[in-house]
């Protein structure tokens, strides 16, 4: 069998009936000896996902037949979609009762982010285009009965950004020059797929994590290395993003791809601190001191001494220029 669980939610999948009658009364008798808990019959059963379909986090799920096997046949649950749908409309409401121009804005802004976020959650369901194909006829009715007068196709505004997932939208609408997100413009998304030993409560499971960190001993040392660090003249926000950074990087200079000791760490200001450049994460690179120092370097003798001391490659030597450039330096 296989169980999944999010929180207190699970699903134990099953080959046979037999076998799924007999896991279900193990299930209850464990969680009630063990934990005193009891299981809600009205949302506890056992199901034929050949024939049903079965509820799980705000999908329902079903075995389909495809190309001769079976595979998942998802979708929004019905509460799922009775309750976006109703919110949607709330909201559309909510853009046709505003005062001001500006309010319009912000609520179909609001409004978008709504749409934003049910494409982003239940766009792993493999029938999500048409359950968002359902929500966009009814949105579409609430829209043009209240709001017909301020919709338009285009819009002559420069000004107006929309979000590069919905740009090339025939759907996409406008009020008041403020684009109107389609609800009915997404498609399916495959899930990543995750190995099944990898579990963080069995030493297997736990090392399989740490293998795909890819995190060795040394960087983990010099990761608590930089934990414990003081330095008197750096923010909070500079410090923290640098361990951040040493550990995506996975320990290693974004440039030469040297695995960095402690003492050959320089977490490097891409547009400097001088130029009005933030200690903010994008604007930070961990790279090796030689490489920082070359960064750095004006004079001809200097420049040529590191050069022969790193003998950068013809692309490390290019990923050096663009730093030195947006440091205000020349190229090499």
């Amino acid at each position: 069998m296989y169980i999944v669980r999010y929180a207190d939610d699970f699903k134990v999948f099953c080959r046979k009936r037999s076998d799924a009658d007999k896991v279900s009364i193990a299930v209850k008798q464990w969680l009630k000896d063990r934990l005193s808990l009891e299981i809600s019959e009205e949302k506890s059963k056992v199901v034929n996902l050949k024939k049903h379909y079965s509820e799980f986090l705000g999908f329902k799920l079903k075995a389909v037949r495809k190309g001769g096997k079976l595979v998942v046949g998802s979708h929004m649950s019905d509460k799922a979609l009775k309750r976006e749908t109703e919110k949607l409309k709330a909201q559309v409401i909510n853009i046709e009762h505003s005062d001001e121009r500006k309010t319009i804005g912000v609520r179909v802004n609001q409004y978008n982010l709504m749409v934003m976020g049910i494409h982003n959650y239940y766009r792993y369901a493999t029938k999500i285009s048409s359950d968002c194909a359902k929500i966009q006829f009814i949105i579409n009715t609430v829209l043009y009965n209240r709001l017909k007068k301020d919709i338009t196709k285009s819009c002559k505004s420069s000004r107006c950004r929309i979000f590069q997932q919905y740009a090339k939208s025939k759907m996409l609408r406008y009020i008041c020059e403020t684009p109107i997100y389609p609800i009915g413009y997404v498609q399916t998304k495959n899930p990543m797929d995750k190995k099944k030993m990898i579990c963080k409560y069995t030493a297997e499971g736990r090392e399989e994590i740490h293998r795909n960190l890819k995190l060795n001993e040394t960087v983990m040392t010099v990761l608590h290395m930089l934990a414990r660090a003081y330095l008197p003249n750096r923010s909070v926000e500079y410090m923290d993003n640098r361990i951040s950074l040493y550990a995506a990087q996975y320990g290693k200079c974004a440039v030469i791809g040297k695995v960095l000791w402690i003492d050959e760490i320089h977490c490097h200001h891409k547009k400097p601190i001088s130029q009005g450049g933030t200690d903010k994460y994008k604007n930070l690179i961990i790279v090796h001191i030689d490489v920082h120092k070359l960064i750095h370097a004006t004079k001809p003798e200097t420049i040529q001494a590191y050069l022969d001391k790193i003998k950068p490659d013809k692309s490390q030597l290019e990923k050096i220029n663009k730093l030195r450039v947006l440091a205000g330096n020349t190229a090499i």
